[in-house]
């Protein structure tokens, strides 16, 4: 459990500042990359441990790209 005296904040004031949707901190959450402790079916994180993952924090948009295994005019797609 988290400390008593910490200050915290909800995940959608954290996704402000981190410039991302609430869903994608509550993902971040349950990966243990962010703390954080739900209290009255709300997210609450501690504001110096969103300080220390802001100074790391790098934002990337979307899923990552992946090739296609084969196009129209491979020859896979004819057999």
């Amino acid at each position: 459990m988290l400390g008593l005296n910490a200050t915290y904040t909800s995940s959608a004031e954290v996704a402000k500042v981190l410039g991302m949707h609430p869903s994608a901190v509550q993902q971040l959450i349950h990966r243990g990359q962010l703390p954080g402790e739900k209290i009255a079916n709300r997210w609450l994180i501690p504001r110096e441990a969103l300080e220390e993952f802001a100074k790391t924090y790098v934002p990337k948009r979307g899923r990552p790209r992946t090739k296609r295994k084969y196009t129209k005019r491979s020859p896979k797609w004819f057999q």
